[in-house]
């Protein structure tokens, strides 16, 4: 039998495959291990595929210019010091939010369904 993932192993995967400035969220990886595993993604190797095969395009959309309005937003959320670090080092999304753009393309629709009904959209 197949050892299932565990959150762990989810964290020891995106420390070894992520930027170490993705790293800010506190997090600890529940929900995002049953996503993961409603897809069929059940062991440690599994989950470095997925992540190894969808890391640059992650990383691409990661590091797109956010817009004005999201930049504005943002600074008056969390400050213009958090802003500015992560407008000059080009990164914006957390551990977190990057496994679920992964799942995104990967499963594509099946994934958006999934997530909307997650969030109740």
């Amino acid at each position: 039998m197949e050892p299932t993932l565990t959150t762990e192993e989810i964290y020891d995967v995106l420390r070894q495959t992520l930027p170490q400035q993705n790293d800010f969220a506190s997090c600890d990886y529940t929900d995002e291990l049953q996503e993961i595993l409603d897809f069929g993604v059940t062991s440690k190797l599994k989950f470095l595929d997925l992540i190894v095969k969808h890391r640059e395009e992650v990383l691409s959309i990661d590091e797109a210019p956010l817009d004005d309005f999201h930049i504005h937003h943002y600074k008056s959320e969390y400050g213009e010091e958090y802003m500015d670090d992560r407008i000059k080092n080009k990164f914006w999304f957390a551990y977190p939010a990057l496994i679920r753009i992964t799942l995104e393309l990967e499963f594509g629709e099946k994934y958006k369904s999934y997530a909307n009904n997650r969030d109740n959209i």
